[in-house]
Order: C-alpha cells, then sequence, then structure tokens
C-alpha cells in the first residue's frame, strides 16, 4: 500500500474520533451521567466504593472529549460530591486506581484517568439496576 493512502487512514479527523467516542458514551449512561458542570451523578447502586471512584473520572475523561468546558480531572472533593464517599475513602481507593495505572495525579488532590483505560474499565462494570 502506498505511503499515501497509509496515511489517510493513520492520520483521521476529529469526526472520526467522536464517531469512537459513541459505543463509549453508551456504556457510561448505563452507570451515570454528567450534568453541564461536570457533575458526574452515579444511577448504577450495585457499584463498589473503587469503581464509583473510578467511574467519575471515566466519565469526566469522556466528557471532556465531548464539551471542552469540562476537564479531565477531578478533584476529591467533587468524586466526594459524586459517590457520597468520604474523602479518606476516596484517597484510599484512588491510590488503588494510580497503582493499576488507570489514573495519574493531575494536579495535587485532583486526578484524571488514563483514557486509554476507560472503555475497558467500562466493559468490566456489573450492569446497572
Amino acid at each position: 500500500m502506498e505511503l499515501e493512502n497509509l496515511k489517510k487512514k493513520f492520520i483521521v479527523g476529529d469526526d472520526v474520533l467522536k464517531a469512537r467516542l459513541e459505543p463509549i458514551v453508551t456504556k457510561a449512561l448505563n452507570h451515570c451521567v454528567i450534568d453541564t458542570t461536570g457533575q458526574v451523578h452515579i444511577n448504577n447502586k450495585h457499584l463498589s466504593a473503587k469503581q464509583q471512584v473510578m467511574l467519575t473520572l471515566a466519565a469526566r475523561a469522556v466528557a471532556a472529549q465531548l464539551d471542552a468546558s469540562i476537564g479531565p480531572d477531578v478533584p476529591i472533593a467533587e468524586i466526594a460530591k459524586s459517590t457520597g464517599l468520604p474523602e479518606n475513602q476516596i484517597r484510599a481507593r484512588i491510590n488503588d486506581a494510580v497503582k493499576e495505572k488507570f489514573a495519574r495525579s493531575s494536579k495535587r488532590g485532583s486526578y484524571e484517568a488514563n483514557p486509554h483505560k476507560v472503555e475497558s474499565f467500562l466493559d468490566s462494570l456489573p450492569s446497572g439496576e
């Protein structure tokens, strides 16, 4: 195959990348929604504390791809608001997610999901109510 054809297949426009997000958003909708301020609202009551924390980070990562006004980094206080978990428990679950390379610290007290880990995480979640 000639180099120009390979280039066209490999380097794609924004519309192609956003089309890839459709199945990820559909998977996330089974577990949560996010409002225009970036607040994640979890509707799957069958999730563990760790899964809730990771879902909050995953949802924000996806929302950041869809809307530039929503950032991918989530402060611990926002995770607490989304999950209802105490901050000390969130810190422990965040540490687990960082060790598993699902998340990283974007700045002091804020975390974001590694985008390439989001879809497989969503696939691993138990079905909602």
